[in-house]
């Protein structure tokens, strides 16, 4: 408001001294011109010019509009080696020898590696590598060998420093240790003919910023308009100085011209300071195509932007609020007009719908004066929600359970007689037994009557387990699907696979129960449980789950949840033969801790694992092999992990699955 007044009364004051002028050129006004009263005004025009000059060193600032839409992008598994080599310190203590030295580590994964996938034991794997047996690769095993020296020396910086492109020897002995590393355990069948595929991976870092990304609004309702800030665009800057100048040149040479071309100067100068950024009474509505849409589908979003004030709006830049889950594929979410009293523009624009609750963000405006020197921002919400429930499609081929019936996927055989398929034992006929289940042919031989027993049946209890924690949030690609999405999509669609065998089918989920979660902050409801159940209700109930509960939100948490408690809570929930399908990229000691602990409780586990690792640079090379270790010692303790990797369906897995008899 003080700087409101001082810029109304400047403007003021140079109103009534530009009249003044006008005035006294005119005639109207008598005021002797002097000589030393022109060299004096001459003088303190030129002066304040020069001030201003050093005072004013603005450029023109207008501001910077979002990108279409926010989407977050995710990082691939070992952003750096060093991280990549974290993996392996954690994951096998037993290996560690204390050093933080790169060669080191990677030393500890060679090990991690023969041991797994060589058939090494610890000392073994060890020796090899101290006399290079390990690999055909001379630089990898000099570089992982306790005997070579891996400081650097004159002759390899000095290279490096006349041609700053050039890997040092230590960079390129980091680069085919771990091809090799990442090479233990193929067979030439394994290998791809490729040549290019076991190509050296890069030794630069790839580090993604995981809360980048567009924060212009927050995702809180907005009910209306709300203004933001205000600020000068500087549209104007230097017209001030230039009539200062031209006023004060033109007394001094008493040239009436320049004083003229001054005067006018003064007048734009003013023009710039004489008005405000109206005040926006905006109302926004947005008509969507389609309120119930499937993953993948594309919406259409019609945007009706409405000037309810009786002022005139000169200037609109009107963005909205594009979620992260929707993605502008056709059209602009961007609209610059100018808006009569109560006058109304649309905005057209098609999205691409991702799985989850979108909510959208109010809109941003930014209005400008006429004389586009200042603007001002505004919020303008209309609640818009997009509920995109993913397909709880049966998968083609049979769920893999742990002890399946062969005929029936998902159902359980037990030791008792009953009703079923498959022959148990014959006994003494009673009366009420069904007809159909009477011996006849030792009916016919003996003439006794003998009932058939078959090995009861029972429907598979079975908890679809979701892993939604921050480490989970990795893709091959930073735009490609995390894990964490594609482990919602393929649990609706083994749910539905489930149901249909009429099974009992439930959910759960660990990770943070809102997005905006915070260590040792308090959130906003519980984790996610569904009890196993069957029936169309409690199907839909699932679908909804999958829809809308926080902790499936397809946007990566901005921090790690307490998950353990959260574990603790479900295995008290678990009743007994209860098995459980856990999704989960296995790319942390985490994932291995989960399914061990449920194990080790007595129910079976069966990992499904979406496969997030690239393999561009090493530190993704190494963490893909971290990954394959996990899965490796999974499997070893009897826990079968079902590798899902990005380029196949979670069909072909399954499919695959079957036909290698139940073998990952």
């Amino acid at each position: 408001m003080t700087a409101i007044t001082g810029r109304r009364l400047a403007l003021v004051f140079g109103v009534l001294a530009f009249v003044g002028a006008i005035a006294i050129s005119a005639g109207v006004v008598a005021v002797p011109l002097d000589g030393w009263v022109v060299l004096v005004v001459g003088l303190l025009a030129t002066g304040i010019g020069i001030v201003a000059v050093f005072r004013r060193r603005g450029v023109r600032r207008q501001a910077d509009t979002p990108t279409p839409e926010q989407r977050t992008p995710v990082p691939a598994p070992g952003a750096t080696v060093s991280d990549a080599i974290g993996e392996f310190r954690t994951m096998a203590g037993e290996y560690s020898t204390g050093s933080r030295r790169i060669a080191s580590g990677l030393r500890l994964a060679a090990i991690a590696a023969l041991t797994r996938f060589g058939g090494y034991s610890a000392e073994e794997a060890a020796d090899r590598i101290d006399d290079g047996s390990w690999t055909d690769d001379a630089t990898a095993a000099a570089f992982l060998s306790e005997k070579k020296d891996t400081s650097a020396s004159l002759g390899d910086w000095l290279p490096r420093l006349l041609n700053p492109g050039r890997d040092t020897s230590f960079q390129a002995g980091v680069r085919h240790a771990v091809a090799a590393i990442a090479a233990i355990g193929y067979t030439t069948e394994d290998a791809d003919t490729d040549d290019d595929s076991r190509s050296l991976p890069a030794y630069a870092d790839e580090r993604i910023d995981r809360t980048s990304g567009d924060s212009r609004t927050s995702a809180r309702s907005i009910s209306g308009v709300e203004s933001t800030t205000q600020r000068p665009t500087n549209y104007w800057t230097g017209i001030g100085v230039v009539a200062l100048f031209a006023v004060g040149i033109g007394a001094l040479a008493e040239s009436p011209g320049v004083v003229l071309a001054g005067v006018v100067g003064v007048g734009y100068a003013g023009f710039s300071r004489a008005f405000e950024p109206p005040e926006l009474e905006l109302a926004i509505a947005r008509e969507l195509s389609d309120d119930d849409p499937e993953p993948g589908d594309e919406i259409d979003v019609v945007v009706t932007i409405t000037n309810e004030s009786g002022r005139f709006v000169p200037d609109l830049r009107l963005v909205d609020g594009v979620p992260p889950g929707l993605a502008v594929v056709d059209g602009s979410n961007r609209l610059g007009t100018a808006l009569r009293p109560h006058e109304s523009v649309s905005l057209e624009y098609t999205v691409a719908v991702r799985r989850g609750t979108h909510e959208f963000d109010p809109a941003l405006a930014i209005v400008r004066d006429l004389s586009r020197s200042r603007e001002r921002e505004f919020l303008v919400g209309s609640e818009t929600t997009v509920v995109c429930e993913p397909v709880l499609r049966p998968i083609e081929a049979p769920v893999p359970l742990r002890a399946t019936a062969a005929s029936f996927a998902g159902r359980l055989t037990t030791d008792e007689g009953g009703a079923g398929t498959t022959f148990h034992s014959v006994r003494e006929y009673r009366a009420g037994d069904p007809l159909s289940r009477v011996d006849w042919n030792r009916r016919a031989k003996t003439g006794e009557l003998a009932t058939l027993e078959f090995h009861e049946e029972r429907a598979a209890r079975v908890v679809v387990l979701i892993d939604a924690r921050k480490a989970a949030f990795l893709a091959p690609d930073p735009d490609g699907t995390h894990a964490v999405d594609r482990s919602v999509a393929a649990a609706g669609r083994i749910a539905a696979s489930l149901l249909a065998d009429g099974d009992t089918v439930g959910l759960a989920a660990l990770g943070p129960i809102g997005r905006e979660f915070e260590a040792g902050a308090p959130t906003d409801g519980d984790p996610c449980w569904l009890a196993p159940a069957s029936g169309r209700h409690h199907e839909i109930h699932f679908q909804d789950l999958l829809a809308t509960h926080p902790q499936f939100d397809s946007t990566p948490p901005r921090s790690e949840s307490r998950w353990l408690p959260q574990l603790r809570t479900i295995r008290r929930r678990l009743s007994a033969e209860t098995q459980i399908v856990l999704l989960t990229p296995l790319c942390d000691t985490g994932a291995v801790t989960i399914a061990r602990r449920l194990e080790s409780r007595g129910h079976p586990v069966t990992v499904v694992s979406p496969d997030p690792t690239a393999d561009r640079t090493a530190g993704q090379q190494l963490s893909a092999v971290a990954r394959r270790i996990r899965q490796f010692d999974l499997q070893r303790i009897g826990i079968p992990v079902i590798d899902w990797p990005a380029d196949e369906t979670i069909d072909d897995v399954f499919a695959r699955y079957a036909r290698a008899g139940g073998r990952a």
